[in-house]
């Protein structure tokens, strides 16, 4: 296997530069010259987690060379690799979930056509990726859509999430469709989330963190009827963290349907 990982990838980088003539101007910095090393890597090997997560580790360097690493990136969405395709869309997340640490303005609102294109980059492939029958593909799919939040992104999130090859890939579109943030999705998420399976006992906190109080009604159905007993306790703590930040914020205003009386 050609992939090569990211300490490897700054160790020789760092090796190379400490013992030749750096071949760039004196303006190139040093995130530069590694950036120049993952990209040589992806022309020669294709897109990986590696070259992801360095991109993700470069911040805003690799945020001002994100045309030219999308463009070196897009045609392996068509390779008939799934590593090669799923390390495609992985580049492709990286750039699309990336907010700077600091910004004057509304970020996403400024770089929306930016966003939007690599939208139109990636779901004109969704039954290619369903071709390939991969679970990699899946759940890097997955991490892009929670990203682009779309009626198209939700669609193909629950798809994923009822794929007889996403095994491992159906917890995270799950995860990914809460981060969109939006109450209508639960009760698309709520069959999820009292059935019998390993991805149920991680949504009841993600209910919480994404929905608030609004979660309240789903969450005691958890409670009650969730199939697994792992998920029921994980839904008894989000509900006791609810009725806690209720109580606390709004001690004489909390409604009584909010204080539950849970099992210890």
């Amino acid at each position: 296997m050609n992939a090569i990982s990211v300490k490897r990838l700054l160790l020789c980088c760092i090796l190379g530069m400490a013992t030749t003539v750096s071949s760039f101007s004196a303006d190139t910095n040093l995130w530069d010259e590694l950036l120049n090393v993952v990209v040589t890597h992806i022309k020669r090997d294709g897109p990986d987690a590696d070259a992801a997560q360095f991109i993700s580790m470069a911040h805003d360097h690799a945020w001002a060379r994100r045309t030219e690493t999308v463009k070196l990136v897009v045609p392996f969405l068509s390779d008939r690799t799934p590593d090669k395709v799923a390390g495609a869309i992985e580049v492709l997340y990286r750039f699309r979930g990336y907010r700077p640490l600091q910004y004057i303005g509304d970020f996403a609102s400024d770089n929306a056509a930016f966003f939007a294109d690599l939208d139109k980059q990636v779901y004109p492939n969704f039954d290619r990726f369903r071709e390939l029958k991969s679970d990699r593909v899946y759940h890097a799919l997955a991490l892009y859509l929670g990203m682009s939040r779309t009626p198209q992104a939700k669609r193909e999130l629950l798809e994923i999430a009822r794929s007889p090859f996403a095994a491992g890939a159906k917890e995270q579109a799950l995860i990914c469709l809460a981060w969109h943030r939006d109450p209508s999705n639960m009760d698309s998420l709520l069959p999820f989330m009292l059935e019998d399976s390993p991805a149920a006992r991680s949504l009841p906190y993600h209910f919480r963190n994404s929905y608030g109080d609004a979660a309240l009604p789903y969450l005691r159905k958890a409670l009650t009827e969730a199939k697994t007993e792992a998920t029921r306790r994980e839904a008894e703590k989000e509900l006791k963290l609810l009725e806690h930040r209720c109580v606390s914020r709004w001690p004489t205003r909390c409604p009584s349907a909010l204080l539950l009386v849970l099992p210890s």
